[in-house]
């Protein structure tokens, strides 16, 4: 697979990495590029907006009009959980999470028992 010339540096990096996944796994495709290339993407987020709230924080304090106190979640809360969705649901349509492995895995069946009759 070729990566897209929109991805950055790390996106490039993380696009040959998920094609190398595919590929050791005889599932390499050039039609999915676009979907590896859009997992790349979120990862990148995901590592991005990770390390922002990590020196941030996950809140940040704002004054209301009447002078008010008030607490707020950061919206990277919001965007990395956004990130973290669409990455794990584009990590099943590659079937590249543990459940998809499964179910694509060779003879990964029950081994015949003893008490399979009852």
């Amino acid at each position: 697979m070729i990566a897209p010339l929109h991805l950055s540096d790390l996106g490039q990096l993380m696009f040959a990495e998920i094609a190398n996944m595919l590929a050791e796994g005889q599932r390499a495709n050039p039609h999915w590029a676009q979907h590896v290339a859009l997992l790349a993407q979120r990862l990148e987020q995901i590592q991005r907006w990770q390390s922002v709230l990590e020196v941030e924080g996950d809140t940040y304090e704002t004054v209301t009009a009447t002078g008010g106190r008030m607490i707020r979640a950061r919206p990277e809360v919001a965007m990395l959980s956004d990130a973290m969705r669409q990455a794990q649901s584009l990590m099943g349509e590659l079937m590249l999470n543990p459940s998809a492995a499964l179910r694509i895995a060779d003879g990964h069946k029950a081994k015949a028992g003893e008490f399979d009759d009852f």
